[in-house]
């Protein structure tokens, strides 16, 4: 039994988690946004969860590493325009996630982008770096 369990307890190491959470309140002026995830040589696990809540228009969420390429995307848009919804009349609540798991990450920028369009809103990021 000893032989069995004494590998696996050798095995064991500390783990450090890092986690950052923002959010970002949009509006129908917001423009293309650019976030930056620094990311080391030490992280063996990347997590990025995005939730995004908006009342209007539509918005485009894309993740991408180090080398500019896409590794993840996802849009939301409301059925309802603008002026119905801030009328009083009309409310449309659109909720879109994404998480996105990435295992011996590139070490570097990786870049979440916001592409908004006449949105009315708000977005988290919530990252996590596991080393």
């Amino acid at each position: 039994m000893l032989l069995l369990l004494g590998p696996m307890a050798i095995a064991q190491q500390d783990c450090t988690d890092y986690k950052i959470t923002r959010t970002i309140h949009l509006d129908e002026s917001s423009k293309t946004k650019e976030i930056n995830l620094e990311v080391n040589e030490d992280v063996v696990c990347l997590q990025i969860g995005l939730i995004s809540t908006i009342e209007s228009g539509a918005l485009t969420i894309e993740i991408y590493d180090p080398n500019g390429d896409k590794q993840g995307n996802f849009s939301v848009e409301s059925d309802l325009s603008s002026s119905s919804s801030s009328a009083g009349k009309n409310k449309d609540l659109v909720c879109g996630q994404l998480n996105k798991t990435i295992k011996d990450p590139m070490k570097g920028n990786w870049t979440v982008k916001l592409k908004p369009k006449k949105v009315t809103g708000e977005i988290m990021i919530n990252s996590r770096q596991s080393q």
